[in-house]
């Protein structure tokens, strides 16, 4: 069995043991190739053939791997080695490498589908969510002031923090919304569409989403629910509680606003706002990537 181990050597708060994970994989009988995913040009390694990827890493190594290699047929594993391992966490995935190659015997998979969007200009790809609101607001604030978060501070408890903060400062904001052609128009502070259960620093916004069914979750906050979203954060602190807002199940997503969006954790503005209000289209891709499951 032949293993493309890509790994992010920065990833946590410790030295990622890429020696250990080799030698209990290679004990299993697999045959490994190593790759720094943080290497120029790291994705030329997936022009060797292979039984399986290995993908190890945080949320940022894990999904820009898979989004590169979104339309892969070989099956995938994931070691979760970061802060928040949203996407691990939404598998319900551990660091399971010591049965992998067993596990891999089994041909036991579950399936993972992958989100699109698309604007006047732009178009890309995204496994946790996209959203406009709180968490967009956040990102906004680290993009401006790269002091906010030090090196050696707790990524989830930082978010926790500045999202509790920002939840009293964000004003409402108009929306113009069709999911599967139905209005939900409104006024709302926080609009986020979810793929997966988990987003940002932890947060389980979307508890009943099924990353491998046909539909996207919509999450939909009025002004008139911010005491209940300052008690679902404040709840965050001692540690993941589901969200008590209900999401809305759609396939095709249509939402028009000025303001700027996030994709996973990046940032997406508007560049020409002179011809009408931008649209945003958001729906599923066809293929679904096959994740190894973990016993």
């Amino acid at each position: 069995m032949k293993i493309i181990l890509l790994h992010n050597p920065t990833a946590g708060n410790e030295e990622f043991p890429l020696s250990k994970i080799t030698k209990s994989l290679e004990k299993q009988g697999a045959s490994v190739i190593a790759q720094n995913s943080k290497e120029d040009n790291y994705e030329k390694v997936l022009d060797l053939s292979c039984d399986l990827i290995l993908i190890a890493g945080g949320d940022g190594t894990v999904e820009k791997t898979l989004l590169q290699f979104r339309n892969t047929k070989y099956p995938i594993a994931i070691l979760p080695f970061g802060n928040a391992n949203n996407i691990a966490g939404s598998l319900d995935l551990t660091d399971y490498y010591k049965k992998i190659v067993g596990q891999f015997e089994k041909k036991d998979f579950r399936y993972l589908s992958i989100g699109k969007y698309k604007t006047r200009e732009a178009k890309g790809w995204f496994l946790e969510g996209m959203g406009w609101g709180i968490f967009t607001a956040l990102l906004l604030e680290k993009s401006r002031n790269k002091k906010m978060e030090s090196d050696g501070e707790d990524k989830v408890s930082f978010g926790i923090e500045n999202l509790i903060r920002l939840e009293s400062e964000l004003p409402v904001q108009d929306y113009t919304i069709k999911l599967d052609g139905r209005d939900y128009s409104g006024a709302y502070i926080w609009v986020e569409i979810m793929n997966t259960k988990q987003l940002g620093p932890r947060l389980e916004l979307a508890p009943d989403a099924d990353q491998s069914d046909a539909y996207l979750d919509v999450m939909l906050i009025k002004e008139h629910q911010k005491e209940e979203l300052k008690t679902f954060l404040e709840a965050q602190k001692k540690g993941t509680e589901p969200s008590p807002f209900q999401t809305i199940k759609a396939k095709k997503i249509n939402i028009s606003t000025y303001l700027p969006f996030h994709v996973d954790d990046e940032l997406v503005e508007h560049r020409t706002l002179y011809e009408g209000i931008p649209k945003v289209k958001v729906s599923l891709t066809k293929h679904q990537l096959k994740i190894l499951k973990n016993d």
